[in-house]
């Protein structure tokens, strides 16, 4: 089940039956994604094939540039097609991709940010010691009521640890 296009219930229900809800990166976002990187990276392949016939210096330099273009889309791919980076809500706090964490007891609020232009609504997630965690709307589809469910989970958290 794709929790990013769930609603609370659904989040709490899994947070209760499993201890946790992890938000991947919705499938179609995903496809979507990997066209506009392939499409890109399709523009200096073409380039390269073109010019087969030339074996300069520029040559050789453009094809190692192009190796690791490429090992960069199927770095992409790979990670787009396996839903990363998530999100993960559990008991300890906020967790964004693997290595951007905020713990309940240092939770200090969610904003919603709406960018003008054609840039993507996303949630910051800010932690008392300033660090901050932007969720994109890739992995939650409804920011508002993720952030409400944030606020709801953090007040639950502080309750049973001031008991």
């Amino acid at each position: 089940m794709v929790m990013g296009n769930q609603d609370i219930g659904a989040w709490d229900a899994e947070l209760h039956r499993s201890g946790r809800v992890v938000f991947a990166v919705r499938r179609a976002l995903a496809f979507g994604g990997l066209v506009v990187v392939l499409t890109l990276a399709g523009i200096p392949i073409v380039s390269v094939v073109g010019d087969l016939d030339t074996r300069d210096t520029w040559f050789t330099i453009r094809v190692a540039l192009l190796g690791v273009l490429l090992a960069v889309c199927i770095a992409l791919a790979v990670l787009f097609l396996l839903g990363h980076p998530r999100v993960t809500v559990n008991a300890t706090g906020i967790r964004f991709a693997w290595w951007r964490q905020i713990r309940w007891s240092e939770f200090g609020g969610s904003t919603l940010v709406t960018p003008s232009g054609l840039a993507a609504p996303y949630l910051t997630i800010t932690s008392t010691r300033g660090t901050k965690l932007h969720i994109p709307q890739t992995n939650v589809e409804d920011l508002g009521a993720f952030a409400a469910w944030l606020t709801k989970l953090h007040t639950q958290h502080r309750l049973k640890t001031n008991s």
